[in-house]
């Protein structure tokens, strides 16, 4: 692919081609989503692209426009505004911004609507105005009308078309528009084969194609005698039609086909005259509009509109483009005196604060307010949760009626080891098995949340760890009182402390074992090959072989083997430090006390801090691990 071209502020710019042309890796190269690759200059008014300043002043909305399905519109809403405003908005502010683009998108009557229960067009403005709230100078949309009725998709264009007039930068790829949504867009930028093939007003399309003596048939939409034309379905007497199209426009560097200023002041005088009519009542529209028509301030003099977001308004972001030179060694984070004659819109990111933090918001806020929303999102969803404290508490009491009355009986010391095995296994598994499909689901909305720069990966990640903390402590508390009590075992509190505390940490193991599988692996893989990431330190646990019993050249799994000293620590924490001969209900036990059981399970050397210390090391190893594997995931399918 080999592209030139531009796009304009207060313009709204559609990227259309036939499949396979080029136009959703444009979309991405622009946006910075992708970025390897590639060859290319990028200029932001001018200037050399700064990737990372320019990335939080552009809003990418893809093609699947994925929501959290059992948050309210106004929930969503004000999440967002939370993320992504910062301090210098006050609540209240944030509020009535809130409540003004629902109305001006026309979903505030189904503000109180939860998202998995909107309507595809709901849910495409619903995601367009998720990423209004700090007022992105730059929106980028990959085909957004894909999916939606003609009425739908012409409500939606209709409002991209009022935030371009706001002054803001939108450029969309759209898949075969109608004679009417063609006529709405400002710009049009065809590609063909890699290459651009027009580059100018919708309204110019005819004539350049006349220019090659390509007449569009009247019953035809010039979208798609141009499509045609592109991929060679129409039948022309010459075959390298696309080759002229591209030489014409000269790949894009043609701007006589662009609209001419007088027309762009007319169209918008004649956009403002029809909303008098219609708010006179002289004009009742086919089709109520998402948004009143209106001409930016800095388009007609005079005007007293005023936008939605005035778009110099940045919420999280510092610049001066008219001040701030490439040479300039003062301080760009400086307040500026305010020029009256600057336009409205300043994208300059080559001069912006490169600050540490990209966020609007600190981490510990972003961190408080994930925190808040995913345990909402838990409590909405309750039937998995539910699910889970079922399961926990009806295995337990099948376990602790199967073992009942064991655990101060000589005659049943290797049904307590069983017992103590089978904890640690049900409990591992369950924990590995909840957290393995809880990034692949969430993988979408994560991957646009984090691009739009709402919140770091490691707040994230820090409040998914910590929101499933309280109900791993419930669901091994389920299964471990019950069977512990019914099995008899010691009823000593800090044996039970030690015990409980070891399977715990156990469950935080797997747990971090299932989040690094889930990260690197789809969902199907994961759930597939997941449990044998397992199967190895199954094996070297201790439990179906001894260490004094396996070959020399294998003992050293049983060093690293966590269920091993899972399992170690369980047995030092029922069996260790004193505990007194077991009574015997047979004629003859073997294992009675405590010691020579150890002994006999190659245990007499266990030592439970080490056992803690090791799990809670290699927990900080995966997690950590975990981590970085869902940072690399979230680059590598970009």
């Amino acid at each position: 692919m080999g592209l030139t071209g531009y796009f304009k502020s207060g313009e709204l710019s559609a990227v259309i081609g036939p499949s396979g042309a080029g136009k959703s890796t444009l979309l991405n190269i622009l946006s910075g989503y992708t970025t390897y690759g590639f060859t290319g200059d990028f200029r932001v008014n001018g200037n050399r692209r700064d990737l990372k300043a320019f990335k939080p002043n552009v809003a990418f909305i893809r093609q699947d426009t994925s929501l959290q399905p059992f948050l309210s519109v106004k929930e969503a809403m004000h999440f967002a505004a939370n993320l992504k405003i910062g301090t210098h908005m006050t609540h209240c502010e944030k509020r009535e911004r809130v409540r003004s683009i629902l109305e001006a998108i026309g979903m505030y009557e189904n503000r109180h609507t939860r998202t998995g229960q909107l309507s595809g067009g709901q849910k495409k403005r619903l995601a367009i105005a998720l990423e209004l709230v700090n007022n992105p100078p730059v929106l980028i949309l990959d085909e957004p009308t894909t999916g939606l009725d003609s009425s739908t998709s012409n409500q939606l264009i209709n409002l991209l078309k009022k935030l371009a007039l706001e002054g803001r930068t939108v450029i969309c790829t759209i898949h075969q528009p109608s004679a009417l949504t063609f006529a709405m867009f400002d710009h049009l930028y065809a590609i063909g084969e890699g290459k651009c093939i027009y580059a100018g007003g919708a309204q110019n399309l005819l004539p350049f194609l006349g220019a090659l003596n390509l007449q569009c048939p009247e019953s035809y939409n010039p979208a798609d005698y141009l499509m045609e034309i592109a991929t060679h379905d129409y039948d022309t007497a010459d075959d390298n039609q696309l080759e002229k199209l591209v030489a014409l426009m000269d790949n894009g560097r043609n701007e006589d086909y662009r609209q001419s200023k007088t027309a762009r002041v007319a169209q918008l005088a004649a956009m403002k005259k029809v909303d008098q009519l219609m708010a006179a009542g002289l004009m009742t529209p086919v089709t109520a509009p998402v948004m009143s028509a209106s001409v930016p301030p800095h388009f007609m003099q005079g005007s007293t509109f005023k936008p939605l977001t005035p778009i110099n308004e940045l919420s999280s972001r510092v610049w001066d483009s008219q001040t701030a030179g490439i040479g300039n060694t003062g301080s760009c984070c400086k307040p500026k005196k305010k020029n009256k004659s600057r336009p409205a819109i300043e994208l300059d990111p080559s001069h912006l604060c490169k600050r540490e933090n990209i966020y609007a918001t600190p981490f510990h806020r972003q961190l408080s307010i994930l925190l808040l929303r995913t345990f909402l999102l838990i409590w909405r969803d309750s039937s998995l949760t539910t699910m889970r404290f079922a399961i926990h508490l009806i295995t337990g009491i099948l376990i602790g009626t199967l073992y009942i009355g064991i655990g101060n009986d000589a005659a049943q010391t290797l049904n307590i080891f069983r017992y103590l095995f089978y904890t640690i296994m049900f409990i591992m598994y369950c924990a590995f098995s909840g957290i393995l499909v809880k990034f692949p689901l969430e993988f979408p909305i994560v991957s646009r949340e984090h691009f739009n720069r709402w919140y770091s990966l490691r707040a994230y990640y820090v409040a998914i760890t910590l929101a499933d903390l309280p109900i791993q402590i419930i669901c091994s508390a389920l299964f471990i009182v019950p069977t512990y009590l019914m099995t008899q075992q010691p009823l000593e509190l800090w044996r039970f402390g030690m015990f409980f505390l070891i399977v715990f940490v156990t469950a935080l193991v797997s747990q971090s074992i299932g989040l690094a599988v889930g990260a690197a692996l789809s969902l199907k893989l994961g759930s597939i090959l997941g449990p044998f990431f397992i199967c190895p330190f199954l094996q070297f646990s201790g439990f179906f072989l001894m260490e004094k019993d396996t070959p020399v050249y294998l003992r050293w799994m049983f060093d690293i083997s966590f269920l091993k000293y899972s399992l170690e620590g369980a047995m030092m924490a029922i069996f260790g430090y004193d505990r007194e001969p077991l009574p015997c209900s047979d004629l003859y036990c073997h294992l009675r006390h405590p010691k020579f059981i150890l002994k006999s399970l190659d245990m007499a050397d266990g030592n439970y801090t080490v056992a803690l210390i090791f799990l809670l090391s290699i927990l900080v190893f995966l997690r950590i691990l975990a981590f970085y594997i869902m940072s690399f995931r979230l680059r590598l399918f970009r």
